[in-house]
């Protein structure tokens, strides 16, 4: 991938851009793409998240006018149809004209990996908060991105969200975007909102979109292969250390050519009970897409991380490639957690682009 940065000649027009719970840009990144491909130039107008690391990642990348480390719903703090507050008139001052709102609330309330929260998170309740700058900004398009189980979720925030853009003004579509389809060398499955008040958007809009970007799967060593034996000059590339026991059962499956670890391997946790969790210090396939980044990726015990050919886990270098961030990406100077949420929690630039890029045409 890229280890320099695109340049754009922006002769077609700006794409006014906010980004609501921006993480460290993944969807950011995608939009970049999507300009640079229509010839046209990103202007990054308002960008917020709570956690300060994220946010100077997001900075440093993409220089928005406005960025903010609070809670969105302290910015925009009423419900969807209230009377605008002082600070909301505030801010849609501040921001001015919008051609697209983005984010990716917080997803863990509806992950199926989430057995405690699933479905029923407060969180959740954030999705709302993407109606509420629509109708407070009135940007031109709206994209919203999430795991599948918000579809699902116990309170109803997706159809909810999806009836307030509606009423609003906007067409919407929900497209489901699979990342291994377009190009992501990843297992990624998200469910998408899309409301645009100039595009006819319907259910099923996105579908021939797609379609017409998928390729061929890409593998792990599409991604990765340049990055076999990469010294480790940059902390992105340094090797997790195995502990003695995970050494063992790394060695036994290199040894016995497996890629899932027989239970009698296991800790007593998930050996002395029924599990579902078959991956948990599973081996990546060389030749196929990677499952799931999640943040989890420098422990073995927490999903199928172990590199396919060398006995260890992947690297954040090697994460952030099968979530499709380019090299001249600036992730900063992290703690290898730091590095592992970031890259684990962001949605895969090209994702967003796949969307985008018929949004914006």
């Amino acid at each position: 991938m890229s280890a320099s940065r695109p340049q754009w000649s922006g002769r077609r027009g700006d794409v006014r851009i906010a980004d609501l719970f921006c993480g460290c840009g993944g969807i950011s990144l995608g939009l970049m793409e999507t300009c640079r491909a229509l010839g046209k130039r990103p202007d990054y107008v308002f960008a917020c998240e709570m956690m300060p690391d994220y946010l100077d990642v997001y900075s440093r990348n993409f220089d928005p006018d406005y960025s903010i480390s609070e809670p969105i719903e302290k910015i925009f703090n009423r419900d969807v149809g209230a009377r605008a507050s002082d600070k909301e008139k505030e801010w849609g001052k501040k921001i001015g004209n919008l051609t697209i709102a983005v984010g990716g609330p917080p997803c863990q309330g509806h992950s199926d990996l989430n057995n405690y929260t699933r479905r029923s998170d407060p969180r959740n309740s954030l999705y709302m908060k993407m109606a509420r700058f629509a109708e407070i900004v009135e940007p031109e398009h709206v994209i919203i991105e999430n795991v599948l189980g918000v579809r699902h979720d116990k309170n109803g925030v997706f159809d909810t969200t999806v009836e307030a853009l509606l009423k609003l003004g906007y067409s919407v579509d929900t497209p489901l975007v699979k990342g291994e389809m377009i190009g992501v060398p990843q297992r990624r499955h998200r469910a998408f909102i899309v409301a645009s008040k100039t595009k006819p958007l319907h259910q099923g809009y996105f579908d021939s979109a797609l379609k017409a970007q998928y390729v061929r799967e890409r593998s792990v060593r599409w991604a990765c292969e340049d990055l076999l034996d990469l010294e480790q000059h940059s902390p992105m590339d340094v090797e997790s250390k195995l502990s003695g026991v995970s050494k063992e059962r790394v060695d036994w499956m290199f040894e016995n050519g497996a890629y899932d670890l027989p239970d009698r391997f296991r800790p007593s946790c998930h050996r002395d009970k029924d599990h579902t969790y078959k991956s948990v210090y599973g081996r990546l396939y060389w030749d196929k897409p990677a499952w799931t980044i999640t943040t989890g990726f420098l422990v073995m015990g927490q999903g199928r991380f172990l590199h396919p050919l060398r006995r260890r886990v992947i690297t954040p270098h090697e994460a952030a490639r099968l979530q499709f961030f380019p090299d001249f990406f600036d992730f900063g100077v992290q703690k290898r957690g730091g590095y592992a949420k970031m890259i684990g929690n962001a949605v895969p630039a090209k994702m967003a682009y796949a969307v985008a890029l018929e949004l914006l045409r």
